[in-house]
């Protein structure tokens, strides 16, 4: 993934295709919704059919060689969060990837302090 001429996208030569196309423009992840920090790992059907992949999920599957979350796949590809969601979620769903998701609640089924404090820090943020 190259960002050029501030646009995001694959460079093939001299043509970008833009983020979304790689999408097809969906913006929501099949399935369920991923957070930033949700940890993926490529699993051995991936490995096994990697050079068959698309050239976005192959970069994709390798990035998840080790464990890796959802924030850090959309920073080294150089993708917009929403993007590398939805092709997270599309490998997930084809058996490429194991997620792991957060935990949203603590022992007694409420919110962590953790998830409130994020929560609180993004609100702020804005």
């Amino acid at each position: 993934m190259t960002r050029v001429g501030g646009g995001y996208g694959w460079q093939e030569g001299r043509r970008v295709v833009p983020a979304y196309a790689l999408t097809q423009g969906r913006t929501r992840p099949v399935g369920f919704e991923l957070a930033l920090e949700t940890v993926v790992t490529s699993t051995e059907l991936a490995t096994r059919y990697e050079s068959a992949l698309q050239m976005e999920w192959q970069a994709i599957v390798a990035l998840a060689a080790r464990p890796i979350s959802v924030a850090e796949i959309g920073a080294g590809l150089h993708l917009p969060i929403g993007v590398a969601r939805v092709l997270v979620s599309e490998l997930a769903e084809a058996g490429y990837l194991t997620v792991s998701l957060p935990i949203p609640v603590d022992e007694n089924g409420r919110p962590g302090r953790e998830i409130l404090e994020r929560l609180l820090d993004g609100l702020r943020a804005r």
